[in-house]
């Protein structure tokens, strides 16, 4: 009996101690942050913007935007603290974005701290802003109610169904850390009292150092092998296609045609390690979308024709956007890392291929073929 005693008093002292280790939250008592933004001042200190649901009752606006500077990302959370009568909480947080001068300092550190606090997960989106992350998280459109949830949603669809690589924080660590590969994030800016996200942030190590446009990022995504469905518009010379082109002459010395992917095919492959030649094929399935001009699809010759002219135009963007992006020494395609799975004792660092990828000789070559033709102007 004693035993049994003894027992049940250790049970309920562990009950007591327990409940009183757990730190109870009251969510209508909680600013949640959905969206922050990173600055940096002309005095190097960090300038943090939080876009958080409007913890106050009465409050017209959904969202409250508060700003406050610091010397690290948890001064700058103290510091907002001051100005709320309310705690702010970061576990809802869904997207980051620094703003354009910050990120060509470098932002592993901040990415880094988050990475470290248990209140931000893996998957929260990071990308940048064109200007300063506080001017476009307190932009002013009677339609966008909730800016951290618009971002987020906007994200989110352009990953899954457009042309924006997965921008998490884990897929930006997991880039930096590769020997072989350089970041990528979207970048963001303000158009006529919108938001759109007006192409891609390319990155050396954690710096920013150059942007591709929306087109190349189509392109990048595809090399990078995460590419969904998304139509393309290309341009192809008027007098290449003429044989087959009925109706007037434009005044438009340029054919648009309009196309979508079905299915798609991209291999890189080490050519030579001695002289670092790579090779690049990419096969694509695609349906025509639209066109410009009243073309014969009813020709199967026109049709070969449309298929080695798009694949001429396409391979002469991917080689634009390879050189392009050694220029910037930014290998975000990983060039590198197919070199290091392809040498063996290769001892690859990011530093060394740095050296050695704008020196890469890179050959690409694109097969595409029309399996449907759509809609014609």
């Amino acid at each position: 009996m004693r035993t049994l005693w003894h027992r049940l008093l250790l049970v309920m002292l562990s009950i007591c101690m327990l409940s009183g280790c757990v730190q109870s939250n009251v969510l209508e008592k909680l600013g949640l942050t959905i969206a922050l933004g990173f600055d940096r001042t002309s005095k190097g200190e960090l300038y943090i913007t939080s876009a958080l649901l409007n913890p106050e009752a009465q409050a017209k606006e959904k969202m409250k935007i508060v700003s406050s500077y610091g010397n690290s990302g948890k001064g700058a959370r103290i510091n907002s603290n001051n100005q709320l009568s309310h705690k702010i909480v970061s576990g809802q947080v869904r997207v980051v974005m620094f703003g354009e001068e910050l990120s060509k300092e470098g932002i592993l550190e901040i990415v880094e701290n988050m990475a470290r606090d248990p209140l931000f997960g893996d998957m929260i989106y990071l990308s940048v802003s064109e200007g300063t992350s506080h001017e476009l998280l307190n932009i002013k459109n009677t339609k966008i109610t909730n800016i951290g949830m618009f971002l987020y949603e906007m994200l989110e669809h352009h990953i899954t169904e457009e042309w924006v690589p997965s921008c998490t924080m884990h897929d930006f660590r997991s880039d930096f850390y590769s020997a072989g590969k350089d970041p990528v994030l979207p970048m963001i800016k303000q158009r006529e009292g919108g938001i759109e996200i007006s192409g891609l942030a390319v990155f050396h190590d954690d710096h920013l150092v150059g942007s591709i446009s929306p087109d190349e990022g189509y392109l990048l995504k595809l090399l990078r092998g995460r590419q969904k469905t998304k139509l393309k518009e290309l341009r192809i010379k008027r007098e290449k296609l003429l044989p087959y082109i009925h109706g007037e002459n434009l005044p438009d010395s340029d054919v648009k045609v309009v196309i979508s992917t079905l299915d798609k095919n991209a291999r890189i492959k080490l050519i030579s390690k001695e002289k670092l030649e790579f090779k690049v094929n990419v096969k694509l399935n695609v349906e025509v979308q639209e066109i410009t001009d009243q073309y014969d699809f009813n020709n199967a010759e026109a049709t070969v024709l449309l298929q080695q002219e798009i694949s001429k135009s396409m391979a002469e963007e991917f080689n634009h956007l390879i050189q392009k992006l050694q220029r910037l020494n930014s290998d975000t395609v990983g060039f590198g890392e197919i070199y290091r799975s392809s040498v063996r004792h290769a001892e690859l660092s990011r530093a060394k291929w740095h050296d050695m990828f704008p020196q890469a000789k890179i050959e690409t070559d694109v097969q595409v073929n029309i399996a449907r033709t759509g809609t014609i102007e």
